[in-house]
């Protein structure tokens, strides 16, 4: 079995910046946003917006306040809280992660409960290695506050 995240607990898998590119001009996120793990700055390069990044010492789980969008890719070991934080703070997610990592029961219960549904999953090719190649479908998931209705597949 491959692993979903890259061995050793490193989850320092940053963002191409053609793949941040694509994201942006797809989704066009406005107003106050917020990218909760800058990594190498894929997204902050492109938005005005706010950041965190635990390996600088600003930690987006302890952060307040609330922004109108999420747009990050998260450690991919722990999107679970960073989705339930992300819910506290924002109305629109964007996370780019793998696409099964939504299907998990605990993580549709966590949406359901806090009013989000999946508006849109952008799909994403895989980039070349260091890129973890794991055979799953990677993809932009928009998760928006109120949302019920049918979940679009775009490319």
């Amino acid at each position: 079995m491959r692993p979903l995240a890259p061995k050793g607990g490193n989850d320092n898998v940053y963002t191409p910046k053609p793949v941040a590119r694509k994201i942006i001009s797809h989704f066009k996120p406005t107003g106050k946003i917020c990218e909760p793990c800058k990594g190498g700055g894929a997204f902050t390069d492109l938005l005005d917006c706010d950041w965190f990044e635990i390996d600088e010492g600003r930690d987006f789980l302890n952060a307040s306040g609330h922004w109108d969008w999420i747009v990050t890719n998260p450690p991919w070991s722990k999107i679970r809280p960073f989705l339930q934080k992300a819910m506290e703070v924002s109305d629109n997610i964007i996370f780019l992660c793998l696409v099964n990592a939504f299907w998990l029961k605990a993580r549709q219960e966590d949406m359901k409960k806090a009013g989000f549904g999946i508006k849109e999953i952008l799909m994403i090719d895989t980039p070349p290695k260091p890129w973890p190649q794991t055979g799953f479908s990677l993809g932009a998931v928009l998760i928006v506050k109120g949302w019920n209705g049918p979940i679009t597949i775009s490319t």
